[in-house]
């Protein structure tokens, strides 16, 4: 038997800290990001859910079980084209994280990110979902299984 571990590390939040749990917030969300969205509405079509609870949503996640984390990543990235890592420690607390990466893996849209419009990115969803503010900060994230 085998036993591994593995470490993120980048500039983000504790998504496990956003404690509202409003759909009509997580819809407002998910409208930010349409393609996303019907990808979503698709899969709860498929498994016969027709007004989706906020746990049905955090659902959506069947790979990596992250929720609200994977929500927030793919929502960003297709409205930002920002890439992020949604992901969890030890303890199954879940992170958003922008990742440091070589320059020959950024992206036009990620280039001149400062930390200071990092900030605002995750304002500017985080206020979508709670009106409570959430802390920006360097995180390092160790899972293993």
């Amino acid at each position: 038997m085998s036993y591994s571990t593995w470490h993120n590390y980048g500039y983000g939040i504790c998504v496990d800290d956003i404690r509202e749990r409003d759909v009509g917030k997580l819809k407002e969300l998910l409208n930010h990001a349409p393609k996303f969205h019907a990808t979503v509405q698709g899969w709860l079509t498929e498994v016969g859910i027709t007004e989706p609870t906020w746990d049905d949503y955090m659902e959506f996640d069947q790979d990596y079980l992250l929720g609200l984390a994977t929500l927030l990543q793919k929502v960003i990235e297709e409205a930002e084209g920002i890439q992020m890592i949604a992901c969890d420690d030890f303890n199954s607390v879940t992170y958003l994280l922008y990742s440091p990466s070589y320059p020959w893996q950024l992206k036009n849209s990620e280039r001149d990110l400062t930390e200071e419009q990092l900030v605002q990115l995750f304002g500017r969803y985080v206020r979508i979902l709670t009106d409570v503010p959430i802390d920006v900060d360097y995180q390092s994230v160790e899972n293993g299984g």
